[in-house]
């Protein structure tokens, strides 16, 4: 039954429910007696002590290096805790980081695993079987990952890849690592024309000889556990067969009829490989009644095992409860709602936006900020003021009622034309502006409705929209001045000065000490925040410039190592040094006492138990980040200042956390070391008491600030008519948004000095 609108959840008994598969003309098997559930399985030498299995959801919530972050260890502790007798966990990259958020198992992270594993096993009231999904990968890696496994305590591997090469990995990884369980996760029905196991004739209906005939080469391999499930085709519309429904889609068949595929599928399966435990999918739409769809297939022979996804993510005591002799009520199951499909998609952390908004509808809420709907609402909200507030506070002085006025009413080319004029990073200035410190924390609808106008928000679809059509490069005029600039540091400041000049017609050579352009927010935030990598935009930026010849970039340049200012001099007509600060601030040196920086440029390292950060710096909230992710149990926040005073880009909240101490107005002086100079505690005092103590504590990262590193700028005796500052390493690390600011300010008095 193809239906032209989704139909909400109206099924209220399971006289109900039997009723409408009746009608339907479905076979679905219902079994109100759920002892099946809680029988043990015995597979591949090991016991699931239950039939329900935690589906591998990918998370999306991986840290920087791919190993487990508190929110993945929290995910699957609940599942655990729930009474999972079977979780499979989420797609893994083998050896090799795959993208952003996606957990990656090496000989980096195997640690943080085995911790992982360590925690559900402790969570768990029974000894539940856990299996980990690894993503398509060379056989040398698969088997080397798979080792890792072992070590890590997983009890088996889901071993992904193309049908053709692998049984071949399969039989690899059982001669390599005979001591695990081999498993895969195979989509049996693709749901479109021509794809894996659809009929020819037909592609609403399946043909499973080709899936059956691959099934039998991964068993001659080595598979010990199947976990079928199958796509949804999509009958309606243009895309009539094309493609297959995605997860985030509203249905365009009864859901029922869904269910009954993918059971219908399971049986197939069961009677082909009657010995071969198996996972059945798709059982979460029947919300309240998921345990008697899951009863009936385990208790019917359809299926070993319920494999449940949005229903886990819902409901993660839901074996518990049922197990316990409970039932599920319509408050704790699955809606339907697709909001977790929708964060799947985006590579957002992914957890029940209903049942656990704490945890995920602020994430949920922040990844529809740039939806149209949204953007358009939150315009709508402007005053347009006069003499605009937020325009006063805005670093590149925008013209903020303008952009918007123009974006409410359509002319959106207009709207980025605005932004632009001064300011040549909109995208880059929007992630990283503390908008409650600037533009949005001085606009009036904050004290009227509490909820200031998304400025930042607006800029940034506005300016990547921009990209996306091609009006993001500098504008080169076709004449050129004749004069070269040298720009040292391809930070946010060294970029903005740069465009100017080039604009002004001007020559302009950057020269950069990383392998990128960015500065801080290229080598640091985008890789410990949720922040895009600024690549594309600088790129989409200055290739005008690079292609026509008037830019040219240098990396691995460092200034006071191999190029100096005095002979820059000599080879431009004048030269820009806006390095950016690099060099934190220090008490002192000891073992045991490490840099913002450092801690966050460094791969993979477990960190102990209790650890002090000296803030001051916008990287201490970073630091708390990545020790937080990398095992701190007790961190210490100390500054020497009241809270109100500290940059601190998260919410007062945080410091709710269990674990995190915030020590305000306590100074730190310095520290207190073993007979081996090894550190063991900071020397404090009370700035308003002048109490001392030394805190006990194992790291110590220096997060106060940070200052231009020695030797960056030549002595004081060199004519330097022709040398100019700007950026961080002049206004002591401020926003982004007024290092943009201070690089079009110099590159308008480095052109006026040209010109005289």
């Amino acid at each position: 039954m193809e239906i032209t609108e989704y139909e909400p959840f109206y099924i209220q008994s399971v006289a109900g429910l039997r009723a409408e598969i009746a009608r339907l003309g479905l076979e679905i098997p219902l079994d109100e007696d759920t002892s099946p559930l809680a029988r043990p399985l015995a597979v591949g030498g090991r016991s699931i002590p239950n039939r329900f299995c935690a589906q591998p959801i990918a998370g999306g919530d991986a840290a920087a290096d791919g190993f487990p972050s508190a929110l993945t260890r929290r995910r699957y502790r609940a599942y655990a805790s729930g009474a999972f007798g079977l979780i499979w966990m989420e797609r893994t990259s083998a050896l090799e980081t795959e993208r952003t958020g996606r957990l990656c198992l090496s000989a980096a992270t195997v640690s943080y695993f085995a911790t992982l594993v360590g925690e559900m096993r402790a969570a768990a009231a029974g000894r539940p079987v856990v299996v980990l999904q690894l993503a398509p990968a060379p056989p040398e890696a698969m088997v080397a990952a798979a080792r890792l496994a072992l070590e890590a305590g997983f009890d088996g591997v889901d071993l992904q890849g193309a049908p053709g090469s692998l049984p071949e990995t399969f039989a690899r990884v059982r001669a390599a690592v005979p001591g695990l369980l081999l498993a895969t996760r195979l989509c049996a029905y693709a749901g479109v024309r021509g794809g894996f196991g659809v009929s020819a004739g037909d592609f609403r209906s399946y043909d499973l000889s080709g899936p059956m005939e691959y099934v039998a080469r991964l068993v001659d391999s080595g598979l010990q556990l199947l976990n079928l499930t199958s796509a949804s085709p999509c009958l309606l519309g243009a895309d009539r067969g094309l493609r297959a429904k995605g997860d985030y889609d509203k249905p365009d068949e009864h859901p029922l009829m869904t269910l009954a595929r993918q059971l219908a599928l399971a049986r197939a399966f069961r009677v082909r490989f009657p010995g071969m435990p198996l996972v059945g999918s798709g059982l979460s739409w029947p919300r309240q009644f998921v345990p008697l769809v899951s009863s009936g297939a385990v208790g019917s022979g359809w299926t070993d095992l319920a494999g449940l996804g949005r229903s886990a993510l819902a409901c993660p005591d839901l074996p518990a409860r049922v197990l316990g002799g409970g039932t599920l009520n319509p408050g704790s199951s699955c809606m339907v709602c697709f909001a977790c499909s929708q964060m799947e998609r985006a590579g957002r952390a992914v957890g029940c936006v209903l049942r656990d908004a704490d945890s995920y509808g602020a994430i949920f809420r922040d990844m529809r900020r740039l939806d149209g709907d949204r953007l358009l609402a939150g315009a709508a909200r402007c005053h347009l003021c006069e003499g605009a507030p937020c325009v006063a506070k805005s670093p590149t002085r925008t013209d903020i009622p303008a952009f918007i006025k123009a974006f409410r009413e359509g002319r959106e080319r207009e709207a980025y034309e605005v932004i632009r004029a001064g300011n040549p990073l909109p995208e880059l200035v929007s992630e990283t502006a503390p908008s409650w410190l600037e533009e949005e924390g001085a606009c009036i609808e904050t004290t009227l409705s509490g909820e200031a106008v998304p400025i930042r928000d607006l800029q940034y679809a506005i300016a990547w929209r921009a990209r996306d059509q091609g009006l993001a490069g500098v504008r080169v005029p076709p004449e050129c001045s004749g004069k070269n600039v040298a720009v040292v540091g391809g930070g946010p400041a060294g970029i903005a000065a740069t465009v100017r000049l080039l604009e002004l017609g001007h020559r302009v050579h950057i020269h950069e000490t990383a392998s990128d352009l960015g500065g801080v927010a290229s080598r640091l935030l985008a890789k410990v925040r949720s922040i895009a990598d600024p690549g594309a935009e600088i790129d989409a930026l200055l290739r005008p410039a690079l292609d026509s010849g008037r830019l040219r970039v240098s990396f691995g340049s460092t200034l006071g190592t191999n190029i100096f200012v005095p002979d820059l001099l000599t080879q431009y007509d004048s030269v820009l040094v806006a390095v950016g600060l690099w060099k934190e601030r220090s008490l002192g040196v000891a073992e045991g006492v490490l840099g913002a920086l450092d801690l966050l440029e460094q791969r993979v390292s477990p960190v102990p138990r209790r650890v002090a950060v000296l803030a001051g710096g916008d990287s201490a909230m970073d630091a708390c980040l990545a020790l937080r992710t990398r095992g701190a149990a007790e961190i210490y926040v100390i500054f020497g200042r009241p809270r109100s005073e500290m940059h601190w880009h998260m919410t007062e909240g945080w410091f709710a956390n269990h674990g995190v101490h915030a020590l305000m107005n306590w100074q730190p002086l310095g520290y207190e070391t073993d007979g081996f100079g090894k550190v063991r505690g900071v020397q404090l005092r009370h700035a308003e008491f002048g109490l001392e103590m030394v805190l006990k504590v194992d790291l110590v990262v220096e997060a106060m600030g940070l200052e231009l590193a020695a030797n960056i700028l030549p002595e004081s005796g060199l004519d330097a008519a022709r040398l100019y500052t700007a950026g961080a390493m002049v206004n002591g690390g401020a926003s982004v948004g007024q290092c943009v600011a201070e690089g079009l300010s110099m590159a308008e008095v480095i052109h006026g000095d040209l010109l005289t």
